[in-house]
């Protein structure tokens, strides 16, 4: 299992969280690095030059999992998209 770290900002809040994945994914390619949720559509994701096919999509499926999760939280669609962020745990 891995763990996702994010976080989303405002002016009087950070909501911090976390989600585990528990399929068992590689997630080595993506780890020690912090992505913006506002660049993860998949066409710039595809632009990566540095991921493999399948760590790209491995981010993709990451990136939407969190979406969704803030969006559970009732967190307005536009504080996602301009402060979200998320790691991979190591």
């Amino acid at each position: 299992m891995t763990n996702i770290e994010y976080q989303v900002k405002s002016d009087d809040a950070t909501i911090i969280g976390e989600i585990t994945w528990a399929a068992s994914e590689q997630f080595s390619e993506l780890t020690g690095r912090t992505y913006h949720l506002d660049k993860m559509e998949a066409v710039q994701i595809d632009k990566i030059p540095d991921l493999s096919p399948v760590a790209k999509l491995l981010l993709s499926a990451v990136a939407g999992a969190i979406i969704q999760c803030l969006l559970d939280q009732n967190i307005p669609v536009e504080r996602i998209f301009s402060t979200g962020t998320f790691r991979i745990a190591k």
